[in-house]
């Protein structure tokens, strides 16, 4: 009797291993499923959730991409062991675009991710859009540039513009016909109110009864009236090389006025010149860089005058070549002695 009391409670026990095994809770199983309603600005995405057991929660992620970049508000799925059908809906879209999204689950357990799936809104496209650089630039005026794509509808383009990113201007509003490659679009601005100031402008398109493309900003600084002259620094150095070939080099920088942002000031270009007596012996040009330095090496093969065994003192004349914002201006003089 006693022996199979004892084997009837191990068959109990391993039974309730079993069991334990079988409702043990484990991090949720989804499946992304496919979209439906789909209109121009939103679609429901459709999928299943299964909790496993385990308090759960869930959530669709959406975006252009598989990377998404949105992710909806999350909802209860309960504790059940059975899947069931979700949905949340997703608005605020462009129409004619296709988008990528997946279901997310997660509970006490784990975190579970949907396979990515895709659909396309309804309707157009809307039209492509960038802003262009400023060009034709003046003292009182500028030519806005860009490129519309009308994405197989008529379009209609502007351009806004004003001293800060705020855009209270407006040009005029343009129509382009319907067409699928892109079209170059400009505005020229005249009558602006003074020089050297900085503007900011965006190029802007729309369909009708569609979502409005926004160009990047893109800025320019009317030029002033009367250019003032920076200040150059330069160094050429060594000042005595000594065996040929006589490599030296030139560096310094260029600073124009203290309220003149450097995309405008550090543009140009500065001529290195080395002079012995009056007689110009070479020549070197260096362009200004975004930091407004400037560099350049020179060579020498030999000594440049008729004294071939004797070193010869060589006066090196560093100037900055005007630009529409920046007067000419020179460094102090240096010398070099070659040899």
């Amino acid at each position: 009797m006693r022996r199979k009391l004892g084997l009837l409670a191990a068959v109990l026990g391993m039974t309730a291993v079993i069991v334990g095994v079988a409702v043990a809770a484990s991090s949720p199983s989804v499946d992304t499923g496919k979209a439906s309603h789909i209109g121009q600005h939103s679609a429901v995405l459709n999928g299943t959730v299964n909790p496993n057991g385990s308090s759960t929660t869930y959530f669709f992620q959406w975006g252009l991409t598989n990377a998404y970049g949105v992710n909806g508000r999350a909802h209860g799925a309960g504790s059940g062991t059975v899947a069931r059908a979700v949905a949340q809906t997703a608005s605020g879209l462009i129409p004619g675009t296709t988008y990528h999204y997946r279901l997310v689950a997660t509970n006490a357990v784990g975190t579970s991710v949907g396979r990515d799936r895709t659909f396309t809104t309804a309707g157009h496209p809307p039209p492509g859009v960038a802003t262009g650089p400023a060009t034709a630039l003046t003292n009182s005026g500028a030519t806005l540039t860009g490129v519309v794509n009308p994405a197989g509808q008529a379009t209609t383009w502007w351009f806004q513009w004003d001293t800060s990113t705020v855009y209270r201007e407006e040009t005029t509003h343009q129509t382009l016909p319907a067409g699928s490659s892109p079209q170059s679009v400009a505005f020229s601005l005249q009558g602006l109110l003074a020089d050297a100031t900085i503007y900011h402008f965006r190029l802007v398109a729309s369909h009708p009864g569609s979502a409005t493309s926004v160009g990047a900003d893109q800025s320019f600084m009317t030029y002033p009236t009367t250019p003032k002259p920076p200040h150059v620094s330069a160094s050429t150095t060594p000042r005595h090389p000594r065996h040929r070939p006589y490599f030296v080099n030139t560096s310094g920088s260029i600073a124009g006025p203290t309220w003149m942002p450097a995309q405008y000031a550090c543009q140009g270009n500065v001529t290195i010149r080395f002079f012995l007596g009056i007689k110009q012996v070479t020549f070197t040009l260096a362009g200004v860089q975004p930091n407004c330095q400037f560099s350049a090496q020179t060579v020498f093969n030999h000594l440049p005058g008729r004294h071939p065994h004797r070193g010869e003192r060589l006066r090196v004349v560093i100037r900055f070549i005007h630009t529409n914002y920046l007067a000419t201006n020179r460094a102090s003089y240096e010398h070099i002695t070659l040899g």
